[in-house]
């Protein structure tokens, strides 16, 4: 089952555009629409915390491998720690995890937080929420990690 899908560029979906790069877009499906966009990479939904197919100004992901062997607790701080406790923070619509349907993709897992606002992720609630002894522990355990902001592109712009 594919939960979403993301492809370079595009128009079918949400469209988000880097913060910092307006021309940098890409097409946000979730759900994936049947059948997927040719080239799109698909995900399968691990864990998903607040409004469901809410729109929001910001998108802020954090893309990773994890180093071999630590699969098992790195997906244990993602649902029973980290995503928890910054879906919890004011100005996060929402949050989820996804793995990535092609095992060859990499980064294989995704994070997606739907922020109010770009600061939100700046926050001292934000980083209260995200400094445990757990999350400097399974932050050793990223291979290939990559953090973007991404800004929702007004239809038709």
């Amino acid at each position: 089952m594919t939960d979403l899908a993301i492809l370079s560029g595009g128009d079918a979906g949400l469209v988000f555009a880097l913060a910092d790069d307006p021309a940098s877009r890409l097409t946000w499906m979730e759900p994936s629409p049947q059948p997927a966009p040719a080239g799109a990479v698909l995900y399968r939904a691990i864990l998903r915390i607040g409004a469901e197919g809410a729109e929001a100004p910001f998108l802020y992901t954090v893309e990773q491998d994890v180093e071999p062997g630590r699969e098992e607790e790195l997906n244990a701080w993602y649902a029973d720690e980290h995503i928890p406790r910054l879906a919890a923070v004011p100005g996060v619509i929402s949050a989820r995890r996804f793995v990535a349907l092609d095992a060859g993709t990499s980064p294989r897992y995704l994070a997606a937080y739907r922020l109010e606002r770009r600061e939100i992720f700046e926050s001292p609630a934000w980083i209260e929420a995200r400094e445990t002894p757990w999350t400097r522990r399974a932050r050793t355990f990223f291979r290939n990690p990559r953090r973007t902001m991404r800004r929702l592109v007004p239809a038709g712009a």
